[in-house]
């Protein structure tokens, strides 16, 4: 790279005849992004309007900051030592990097650039998310090419410059290892997005609901009202639940009759099976089963199995508490009853009818009699 060609381009600028030059550029640039403005599709419209004026703000600030700093050195003994060059050069690159900062940002916040986005990501939690992460991409990209360009303009080699970023990356990969791991494992938050902002999770012995997902940590708040911080890192290594993203809701639970009931077990699994299938919070398009399944120590069990329509937790306990009722009825109504835990003694066949406990009392010498 000839750097003595840009610092002699750039000194151009630094003189009357190169300050006319850059004004008419400038006025040409201007009137070029005004026509795009006025009379180009909307899409180029809307560029050309967002970076109109952070464009020509930067240009004007490099090419006047530069010749009013050149007209000082001339007139300012005390100056003259100074690299006007280089000086001139640095401001022309952090001119350009304020103005392209402000113009890639305006772009990505623009309704135009929210509308290209909402064509791939239907969800606005996931367009919210993408735009983020591209906002953040955007500055450490730009700063690290400015950076660059500025280390050379000062008189650092190209194999220099090569070797210090990639040294330092290095450096600061091992240093810091776990925040490395959290800022890739949120980098792949944002591309897989396995959750998104609003959404209920459960991971590892976690779970609430995600209030922001960051560059280290996401913050979820508890059902307790409480803000946990999650290093993401955590995310890469544990399964991730999503109940936010379910299908439906799943009814499942265990009916104990009496023994006594088993002649009416048929009648009230048909009644039951029969209520699920015309309840209009059960998705009929699910598997629905009832089944007399186990014989407990002290009842009958039916086992429910069916899913409701809706994924909201109130309506979802609303519709079981009615499934639930409605079972009462029926099992009330074939004449059965529900079972509970409960112990029966027979006396045995030797012992006096008078006294059926005396198995169970202590006899004289202290052990229990047969």
């Amino acid at each position: 790279m000839d750097l003595s060609q840009i610092f002699k381009d750039a000194h151009f600028f630094q003189k009357p005849e190169g300050l006319l030059v850059g004004t008419i550029a400038l006025l040409l640039l201007a009137l070029m992004l005004r026509g795009l403005e006025r009379w180009s599709g909307s899409s180029i419209s809307s560029i050309a309007k967002l970076v109109r004026r952070p464009l020509m703000l930067g240009f004007g600030t490099a090419l006047y900051a530069g010749f009013v700093l050149n007209q000082l050195v001339n007139t300012i003994p005390a100056l003259t030592r100074v690299d006007t060059e280089r000086v001139t050069t640095c401001l022309v690159l952090l001119a350009i990097w304020r103005s392209f900062t402000v113009a890639g940002l305006r772009f990505l916040h623009s309704r135009m650039f929210e509308r290209w986005i909402a064509r791939e990501l239907e969800d606005p939690r996931d367009r919210s998310m993408m735009i983020a992460l591209l906002d953040r991409l955007f500055n450490i990209g730009l700063a690290l090419m400015i950076a660059a360009a500025l280390m050379l303009v000062l008189g650092v080699s190209t194999t220099a410059v090569g070797a210090l970023l990639g040294g330092a990356g290095i450096g600061i990969g091992f240093g810091t290892q776990q925040i490395s791991q959290n800022f890739l494992s949120g980098l792949m938050l944002f591309f897989n997005r396995p959750f998104s902002e609003g959404d209920w999770i459960h991971v590892s012995t976690y779970q609430g609901t995600v209030e922001r997902i960051g560059w280290y940590h996401t913050r979820i708040r508890t059902f307790d009202r409480r803000p946990l911080f999650i290093p993401n890192a955590l995310f890469a290594t544990q399964p991730i639940e999503n109940p936010g993203r379910m299908y439906n809701r799943r009814i499942k639970t265990e009916i104990g009759l009496r023994y006594e009931d088993l002649d009416r077990i048929e009648s009230v699994v048909n009644d039951v099976r029969e209520m699920l299938h015309k309840h209009p919070g059960i998705d009929q398009k699910q598997l629905i089963l009832v089944n007399f399944n186990q014989w407990d120590s002290s009842s009958i069990n039916l086992l429910v199995y069916c899913f409701t329509e809706t994924t909201i937790w109130k309506e979802w306990l609303d519709i079981q508490q009615d499934v639930f009722l409605k079972i009462g009825d029926i099992v009330k109504q074939s004449g059965a009853d529900f079972a509970f835990p409960s112990t029966t003694i027979y006396p045995s066949s030797g012992s006096d009818p008078a006294q059926p406990w005396t198995a169970l009392h202590p006899s004289p010498s202290g052990t229990v009699g047969a």
